[in-house]
């Protein structure tokens, strides 16, 4: 359903109401509905909707005759040995053949030969084992074990590679190899089982987790985590802030770089054209995609994200993901994975209240006092803004949750059993509990639709420019929601700053952080890169007016910020200290207490470490990410930014640049391949 067609039945559904004069009372009841169930069931029991409000399946499916003709390809690209090309053709082949078609073990082998020769040992040895999974022929199994036997041997895992050339050996009895060859193939097995002899060196990995991501390892938290909040650093507490609304705070002083959250979210998303090239589920980049065993339009990184995946939400979303898709908007499809994630039981647990606007610190914790984002409870608890939405806005939004429930009744979603085409047609027919059940259900989707605007965050992906790496660009390839993140509250000078690893957040300091502070994230709007009116422009689907210290300030702009002649901190009361005219140092004065400090040796720190600094700089802008580069950018912003007040652009500078490495080492394309 895109934005026109939701226009077009609110419009059709207004003028219904009109002809048959009922809009002012459908008005006056939908504005007095309490809870979002009651919207849905205002809207679900007008007799127009059964017109309006028609779903079908729409299912992108398998295809068996192009599977065998991507293999064929594949074939001929392998015989002219362009194996990366041969190997994606057959991806492409896996994606498409069905799930118990006779090609299908075929390609998988295709696709593991390919490895073999790209010398990718641990991605040839998981499609053997899918081949193997999907029934490989007997008489041909000898190769998959052949050829198991040599990766093993190539990564030096002994016992494993033996074992392997000795089953290889069993089975090429079941083989159709004439005598000649069998021989042959016998005494290659033979050779390789005597160099298996000799291996001493340390086995390697079979993970194949280095191919199917494009990011280092997940960092730790610096600190233990918190017993409240587990994803959290035990450094920072939820707190109501000075506005009534939740934050997070720091109850100690924290240092610049310090991995504060990371936080897995509750459900994430891709964007449309990402759902071939990353997994549908975790949201790495993948390498070697494994397909959905029942439609051809989304992908997977490994076996076990594909069962978390159908178990938790593709199982219902897979016939209607076409759908969802075309909604008003990426976050709706966000807004019914949440439902689908968190499963009916939770559903009917979290009873709606009343949006009154008001907000409980423990809103979202458990009955053991822990606010845990793998919950349901937590996404649920976020502000959703019903109180100040207009009849306009919510009466749209409840369009979109209906056209939802549909499609969960569509795929049977509901355990009643009853016919999908019945529960809007002849509602009477439906049981006045499974009827209350649908606007439960409804409620909780329309809550999301109205949540999620304000309270997901964006799963990111750096792209890399090798050739001229100040022109790489950060992509938004999905989103989630991410309960604890959500809590951090806006600036448009953050204090920490957030990266993505897969669909794993990872949020850190990046800049000093005193206790008792609030942390504070950018929602997309910051002082450097954006004018105060696009800021506030940008920030009115929050339904807050900016009063941070950039905005109260009227910091300016990067390009106008100074860089020359830095204003220090005073020593007694962190006001400011411009240096004096005529650089007399040891004169300089407080402007807000008057105070005379001498700033000499300060000044000269700064000077002394300069140099390292803007040679740092300059590599890292140039595509360095190394640790000697990244120690130095740190040392510096933590000495700038205790002695020098912000705006200072050097801040900004180094920020940006810190920044960059980060992202080298979270998700970031080209990957290692």
């Amino acid at each position: 359903m895109s934005p026109n067609k939701v226009a077009t039945i609110r419009k059709d559904i207004t003028q219904w109401l009109k002809d048959t004069n009922q809009y002012n009372e459908f008005v006056q009841n939908f504005q007095s509905c309490h809870t979002n169930a009651d919207r849905v069931a205002c809207l679900y029991k007008l007799p127009i909707t059964k017109n309006v409000l028609t779903v079908q399946e729409n299912f992108k499916g398998k295809d068996k005759v192009e599977a065998d003709l991507l293999r064929e390809k594949g074939n001929k690209l392998f015989k002219a040995k362009n194996y990366l090309a041969a190997l994606n053709t057959y991806s492409q082949s896996i994606i498409l053949a069905p799930d118990n078609c006779d090609i299908l073990p075929l390609v998988y082998n295709n696709r593991s030969t390919s490895s073999f020769y790209l010398k990718h040992y641990a991605l040839c040895l998981q499609d053997i084992e899918l081949a193997f999974m999907h029934n490989y022929p007997p008489a041909s199994c000898y190769r998959l074990f052949v050829r198991k036997g040599k990766c093993m041997y190539y990564l030096n895992h002994k016992e494993e590679a033996i074992k392997s050339f000795q089953q290889s050996l069993v089975v090429l009895e079941r083989s159709e190899l004439n005598e000649e060859n069998k021989r042959s193939t016998i005494a290659e097995i033979q050779s390789f089982l005597d160099l298996c002899e000799d291996i001493r060196a340390s086995p390697s990995s079979l993970s194949t987790n280095s191919y199917n991501c494009c990011h280092s390892g997940i960092p730790d938290l610096n600190s233990p985590p918190s017993k409240e909040v587990p994803c959290m650093s035990e450094d920072l507490e939820i707190r109501l802030d000075s506005y009534g609304g939740r934050g997070i705070f720091a109850n100690r002083d924290i240092d610049i770089g310090t991995v504060l959250i990371i936080e897995t979210p509750f459900s994430s998303f891709l964007l449309k054209e990402f759902n071939t090239t990353h997994c549908h589920y975790c949201c790495n980049r993948v390498f070697l995609p494994l397909p959905c065993r029942q439609c051809s339009a989304v992908v997977f990184c490994s076996l076990n994200c594909r069962h978390a995946a159908w178990v938790k939400f593709h199982w219902a979303e897979c016939r209607i993901l076409g759908n969802i898709l075309d909604t008003q908007g990426a976050l709706s499809l966000l807004a019914a994975r949440m439902v689908l994630t968190a499963g009916l039981d939770e559903l009917v647990k979290s009873k709606e209240t009343c949006d009154d606007g008001k907000v409980d610190r423990t809103a979202g914790f458990d009955d053991d006092g822990v606010y845990n984002s793998e919950n349901y409870a937590t996404s649920y608890s976020l502000v959703n803004h019903a109180d100040k939405r207009e009849f306009n806005d919510l009466f749209y939004r409840t369009i979109s949750a209906l056209f939802f429930l549909q499609n969960l009744e569509v795929v049977g979603y509901f355990s009643e059993g009853i016919n999908p085409n019945v529960a809007l047609k002849n509602s009477n027919e439906v049981s006045e509990q499974a009827l209350r059940l649908r606007y439960l259900v409804g409620g909780h989707i329309l809550r999301n639709t109205m949540m999620l605007p304000c309270n997901a965050h964006e799963v990111s992906e750096f792209c890399l420019n090798m050739n001229d790496p100040p022109m790489s660009v950060t992509l938004e390839i999905g989103g989630g929601v991410y309960p604890v993140l959500s809590l951090l509250n806006h600036s448009c000078d953050p204090s920490v700053v957030r990266h993505s690893y897969g669909n794993i957040c990872v949020v850190r300091a990046i800049r000093g952080i005193r206790k008792g502070e609030e942390l504070k994230d950018n929602y997309g709007a910051m002082y450097a890169t954006h004018e105060m009116s696009a800021r506030v422009e940008k920030l009115s689907q929050y339904f807050f007016c900016c009063s941070c210290e950039a905005c109260l300030g009227n910091w300016p702009q990067y390009f106008e910020i100074p860089n020359e002649r830095p204003v220090f901190r005073c020593v007694q009361c962190d006001g400011q200290v411009p240096i004096p005219a005529g650089n007399q140092t040891e004169l300089a004065r407080c402007t807000s207490c008057n105070v005379v400090q001498d700033i000499t040796l300060t000044v000269l720190q700064m000077r002394d470490m300069e140099g390292a600094y803007k040679d740092a700089l300059t590599a890292v802008v140039n595509g360095s990410s190394s640790n000697a580069h990244m120690s130095v950018l740190l040392n510096y912003l933590r000495f700038v930014d205790k002695h020098v007040h912000r705006p200072f652009r050097d801040i900004n500078d180094c920020q940006e640049a810190i920044k960059q490495v980060l992202n080298i080492h979270a998700n970031c394309f080209p990957g290692q391949l």
